[in-house]
């Protein structure tokens, strides 16, 4: 089961929403939300600050930061209704959000980060937010569930396991897929983009033992080929499905770095509605 999950938040609207999505998701579960806010004196307090009349900088961003803190954990209970399942934390790190990260998982034993696809730029030409990318290329070490802005929290009925069959299946990154298909009941379906030649032995034997991770889940397993990109390659599979959450690996040179190269990553909407959760790399 899921007990700690890190949101990160920049005080957006779409960070809210990645709080407010992670709340419903383990909405009947018992579960201690660490919410934290990374900054440094280049902080957007700063132009804030420019007018304060206020004389000490970083005294200044400090003490907003826990103002924004509280009123976002004010805020979180009383849209969740003060779920009695649920207890919230704060925290402020002075320090890049790359380097909070990895220290503040290092010192709790969190699950899952949960973070918006988009920051307070919402630029519409941005695949994913910079900060999303961080936590991906920066082999931050515990599942990553992206929100996508502004949508709505569904329950998970079916889930799309995108993987490339080349590595072991590992009992730690698994737990979150596990977890959400155990009490969701959902479908999981496990995906493997074919590049033309079949699944080799190391392949096939993986697969075997994904099945056997999942074997009382309720699988289902798809080779499908590829089409000139692989992101609308999944895209639409996905959006033929149904798919509720994508799950894939993160590893180099695979299809996150794909995706985020391609450029036609930006005409998919089905990346701006369907959550994306994101194992890490285990060596």
């Amino acid at each position: 089961m899921i007990s700690n999950i890190l949101v990160l938040t920049d005080f957006s609207y779409d960070a809210y929403n990645a709080l407010f999505y992670a709340t419903q998701l383990y909405k009947h579960q018992k579960c201690t939300f660490h919410i934290l806010h990374a900054y440094d004196l280049n902080s957007d307090f700063k132009e804030e600050f420019k007018s304060s009349g206020k004389t000490d900088l970083m005294h200044f961003i400090d003490n907003r930061v826990t103002e924004c803190l509280q009123e976002t954990q004010y805020k979180i209970i009383r849209d969740t209704e003060k779920n009695a399942l649920h207890n919230f934390i704060t925290v402020s790190k002075n320090n890049s959000l790359e380097n909070a990260v990895n220290y503040y998982i290092s010192q709790n034993n969190i699950d899952l980060i949960a973070i918006g696809t988009k920051g307070k730029t919402g630029a519409l030409d941005i695949f994913f937010g910079s900060n999303t990318i961080k936590m991906v290329k920066n082999k931050i070490g515990c599942p990553l569930l992206c929100i996508p802005k502004q949508i709505d929290y569904r329950p998970i009925s079916q889930i799309g396991y995108i993987t490339s069959l080349n590595h072991s299946p590992n009992q730690k990154t698994l737990k979150t897929v596990k977890s959400l298909a155990s009490f969701y009941e959902a479908v999981l379906h496990l995906v493997h983009v074919s590049e033309d030649s079949p699944i080799n032995t190391n392949q096939k034997n993986n697969k075997v033992l994904l099945e056997k991770d999942f074997k009382n889940t309720c699988l289902k397993y798809h080779n499908i080929p590829r089409e000139k990109s692989i992101a609308k390659t999944v895209a639409k599979f996905a959006e033929k499905i149904g798919i509720s959450i994508l799950v894939i690996s993160y590893y180099p040179h695979y299809f996150l770095d794909k995706l985020f190269r391609e450029p036609v990553a930006l005409d998919l909407s089905f990346y701006t509605e369907t959550p994306l959760l994101i194992l890490p790399i285990q060596e």
